[in-house]
């Protein structure tokens, strides 16, 4: 049994549904551990509607009455990168930079509360194309799998994106789960003056030097997201990524806006994806919107 995690609000939870219908095409062998921002959403996961026997769903002011360090946290300054989607409105970034740390937070939660070997963390605008087994199949001994931006470096960003996480049940994966957690929970610590510019992701930079049994995951799976389509070359239904030809696992779409009273879609303003030229990009972003005009009407 494998056991994946996420974090949603009531705008996000077609989503939800979205990625847990790609997980179900290769097994139904898993969990999916939802942490829901509002009641709307625990309303709307819990429904004889949406209920699904592999989802679970969680309340974040119960974590919160739980744990006063994950109250307080509520209130932390923000980073740069949240003030910079927030247009510099603070309350807006300070909202933002909490759920981004809820990333971490909830992975740790899943793992220090459940009976499980490992968890993936994996971001509620995500979809799979191909078989997630896969990934397990190539971790080895590993503890922690993490993956990059494919895309030319940006200091404030990172070099890794926090699209999914790996952490198996063990010394190595738990202490850097932990330390990961804890660095958006107290923003005193040393690292965040550079590393904490991007909410959660700039301390992915870290898990290597840091830690051990560290594994880059994109030597073994292939994926996309606005920010890195140009940086990959599309040949028979494959992406080339370094010079090597990968079958697509996943889809990380970002930004993503639908419009279903139109029965159309923008891509991904915020990243300047507004119309899609490439045919392979096209397929699965009109994939990605037929998924979510389903659990829509």
């Amino acid at each position: 049994m494998k056991n994946f995690c996420t974090v949603a609000d009531k705008n996000f939870c077609e989503r939800v549904w979205a990625l847990n219908q790609s997980l179900l095409k290769n097994s139904k062998n898993y969990t999916l551990h939802v942490l829901a921002l509002d009641e709307e959403a625990v309303a709307l996961l819990r429904s004889t509607t949406w209920k699904n026997e592999q989802i679970k769903v969680y309340f974040v002011e119960d974590l919160k009455k739980a744990d006063p360090h994950l109250q307080k946290s509520a209130t932390n300054p923000p980073s740069y990168e949240a003030l910079n989607v927030a247009g510099n409105d603070r309350q807006k970034a300070t909202r933002m930079q909490f759920i981004w740390s809820l990333a971490s937070y909830f992975t740790w939660y899943c793992l220090e509360n459940l009976d499980c070997d490992d968890i993936l963390y994996i971001d509620a605008d995500i979809l799979f194309f191909s078989n997630w087994e896969r990934l397990y199949d190539n971790l080895g001994p590993h503890s922690v799998g993490i993956v990059e931006h494919r895309c030319a470096y940006s200091a404030p960003n990172g070099r890794y994106n926090v699209g999914i996480v790996y952490f198996k049940n063990d010394i190595d994966g738990y202490k850097c789960l932990t330390w990961w957690k804890n660095c958006l929970l107290f923003p005193d610590n040393q690292y965040r003056p550079m590393y904490g510019m991007c909410g959660d992701q700039k301390y992915l930079e870290l898990f290597e030097k840091l830690f051990e049994n560290v594994v880059i995951l994109d030597e073994f799976i292939g994926h996309l997201a606005p920010w890195n389509y140009a940086y990959h070359l599309y040949e028979d239904e494959k992406i080339v990524w370094n010079g090597k030809k990968q079958d697509l696992m996943y889809c990380h779409f970002s930004n993503f806006s639908p419009d279903h009273e139109n029965g159309t879609y923008i891509a991904a303003p915020r990243h300047g994806l507004v119309d899609i030229k490439n045919p392979f990009i096209k397929e699965i972003y009109d994939e990605y919107f037929e998924v979510l005009r389903r659990v829509h009407a």
